[in-house]
């Protein structure tokens, strides 16, 4: 190979490094050829002991490399370094699939750790402050600002039809819509047909008391009162509840939607909410929560969490995120010290690696 093919071929291998450096690693090649020849040597020869131009510039590169570290050591350089010395053997680079694999591991367990750290510090700061200031985060099932005794109040069920307000029960009728009442003084009817005519039986005189017209041509009966009531409606499905228990104190309710959909809860004398359980026909998919488990199905997968004791969600989050906060702190602690061992081998492994290559040109003392 002749001097300057050798020198273009270099030159061009050596693309991607700053063009300064390109032409000062070339002039100095060409200075190192031009003294050989001076001494008498043939250029054939002079060349062939320089070896392949692309090997030369491979091995340059990596030298051109580890400098950059070493005038600013950051981990990218760092990278760098190594990808370049990982080019110049098949075994290097044999060992770079697994040192890669091993940083994407690395890497991965800092985002772990790091979103438990900070999860569990939003709940701790969150939750704890729950316990220390007395914010109320309304986390139980069922429970609301107000006061027990006003829990059995207000309830939306998402009937149009009926609402619970004020401890009463609020009837409007539909078109099509039919109600049916038992109550301790007897049983109460009310129906509205297609054509918005109103019937109301009540045989008991009685019965007919509990039973008030609003001025909004709705009706509302004392919740307390009603042991039973089945309320059919065109246009939200159909609704029903009945009392329950001891002394009659909870309320079953079940309502029933067009598409087939079903929600069911137990309400205790209190209003707090002891089993729910909804079911959508859409899409086959059913939660159920009560007993203390949870448990939902969406046809393909299932999920069943139990043991819960009867705690409230706010104490069992507050549990977890003790559980979650120190076991991302010591997550980031692991990934730190090894972060710091990985980068002191990195720096032994190339630091060896560039003196080896040095060593190994035969020109280098001569430039």
């Amino acid at each position: 190979m002749k001097q300057d093919v050798f020198i273009d071929t270099l030159r061009q291998e050596l693309g991607g490094l700053p063009k300064a450096a390109i032409d000062e690693i070339v002039a100095d090649y060409r200075e190192y050829i031009g003294d050989a020849l001076a001494a008498g040597r043939h250029e054939e020869e002079v060349i062939a002991a320089l070896g392949d131009p692309a090997k030369l510039a491979r091995e340059l590169k990596a030298q051109a490399s580890y400098k950059q570290w070493e005038a600013q050591r950051s981990f990218g350089n760092l990278m760098r370094v190594v990808a370049s010395v990982a080019g110049l053997g098949l075994l290097q680079l044999f060992l770079l699939g697994p040192f890669l694999l091993y940083l994407l591991m690395l890497t991965a367990g800092y985002i772990v750790s790091g979103a438990l750290t900070v999860a569990g510090l939003v709940a701790v700061i969150a939750l704890g402050s729950h316990h220390l200031l007395g914010t109320d985060l309304n986390l139980k099932p069922g429970s609301d600002a107000k006061t027990k005794a006003d829990l059995v109040g207000d309830l939306h069920t998402g009937f149009s039809g009926l609402q619970v307000l004020d401890k009463r029960f609020v009837l409007r009728l539909n078109n099509g819509a039919r109600v049916d009442l038992v109550t301790n003084a007897g049983p109460i009817e009310l129906k509205r047909s297609a054509q918005g005519h109103f019937v109301m039986e009540i045989p008991d005189a009685a019965a007919r008391k509990l039973l008030t017209q609003n001025a909004d041509g709705s009706f509302s009966i004392d919740r307390d009162v009603v042991n039973a009531l089945d309320f059919r409606d065109t246009v939200d499905g159909r609704l029903s509840l009945a009392r329950s228990g001891e002394h009659k104190q909870e309320l079953r309710w079940s309502i029933a939607g067009k598409d087939g959909s079903r929600v069911s809860f137990v309400q205790d004398a209190n209003g707090d909410t002891q089993h729910l359980s909804v079911h959508d026909n859409s899409d086959n998919s059913h939660v159920s929560i009560g007993n203390d488990e949870i448990a939902v199905d969406d046809g393909n997968d299932h999920i069943h969490i139990s043991g819960l004791g009867g705690k409230s969600l706010e104490s069992i989050a507050l549990r977890y995120a003790f559980v979650a906060l120190p076991i991302g702190l010591l997550g980031l602690l692991l990934c730190i010290w090894l972060t710091r061992i990985t980068w002191r081998a990195l720096a032994r492994f190339t630091q060896r690696q560039i003196d080896a290559l040095s060593t190994s040109f035969g020109h280098t003392s001569a430039r």
